[in-house]
């Protein structure tokens, strides 16, 4: 009796695996409305300057590019770089990855493989 059974249970097993496939959201995928696709772009706020008058924005970044090569031009190589102080900065940093690739990492396992 129990084999007889055994095809009858399979049934209702894939009944139910297929009942958990629907999409109880509604149409799926959710479409994108063809008016909002094909809608011109519109032109964010902060771009209202340069719509009306670009003379505008050209002399905004002539001066701006004029602060920066002013600010630019106040800084000498010698502001920037000291070979001596360069030159000992690199060797204690050399110095130093010496000195910790040199130590052995404390192992919390000594049992371990990695140890």
């Amino acid at each position: 009796m129990a084999i007889r059974a055994l095809p009858a249970l399979s049934g209702l097993i894939s009944l139910l695996a297929l009942a958990g496939c629907g999409d109880p959201s509604g149409d799926y995928p959710a479409l994108l409305p063809t008016d909002r696709l094909l809608a011109e772009p519109s032109i964010p706020g902060h771009a209202g300057i340069a719509a009306t008058s670009p003379d505008q924005v050209v002399s905004d970044l002539t001066s701006a590019g004029a602060a920066l090569s002013v600010s630019q031009s106040q800084v000498t190589a010698a502001d920037v770089t000291d070979d001596a102080a360069l030159a000992a900065r690199a060797e204690a940093l050399r110095a130093k990855a010496a000195a910790l690739s040199a130590e052995t990492p404390a192992c919390p396992d000594p049992t371990s493989a990695d140890c």
